[in-house]
């Protein structure tokens, strides 16, 4: 097992210190950044505030919440439908490759065979004529 060195120890220290001035520094300015960028006065903040209530906010949350709900099942209801409707097409689709394609497939691979059966046959043919 190695041992720390005292220079890793301080490095360790070095960058524990700089995370936290960082973070340190980036509230402040946040902060900051938010109080100058303010829409409007603390004053009219607080009696914005102040003129509603938990249940209100809530009411509203809750009411948007179950309208996202709602908007993501019809979503994922018309997107089940369109992969049906995909499934549906491809299922046709094979279907008529089976019907129309393969017997075609079929008769060609057979005209094949007779075609290599004929050739081993000439093949044969000429073997024993040369002998």
């Amino acid at each position: 097992m190695k041992k720390e060195t005292r220079r890793e120890r301080i490095g360790a220290n070095v960058d524990s210190k700089s995370l936290f001035s960082g973070l340190f520094v980036g509230i402040v300015l946040g902060g900051g950044s938010a109080l100058l960028s303010a829409p409007v006065s603390g004053h009219e903040t607080r009696n914005f505030v102040k003129q509603y209530d938990l249940k209100t906010i809530n009411h509203k949350l809750s009411r948007k919440g179950k309208s996202a709900v709602q908007e993501w099942q019809e979503a994922a209801t018309e997107g089940f439908e369109a992969v049906d409707g995909l499934t549906q097409e491809m299922k046709k689709t094979y279907s008529r490759y089976k019907d129309e394609v393969e017997p075609e497939v079929e008769a060609i691979q057979q005209q094949v065979k007779e075609i290599s059966d004929s050739i081993t046959e000439l093949n044969e043919r000429i073997r024993k004529e040369s002998e």
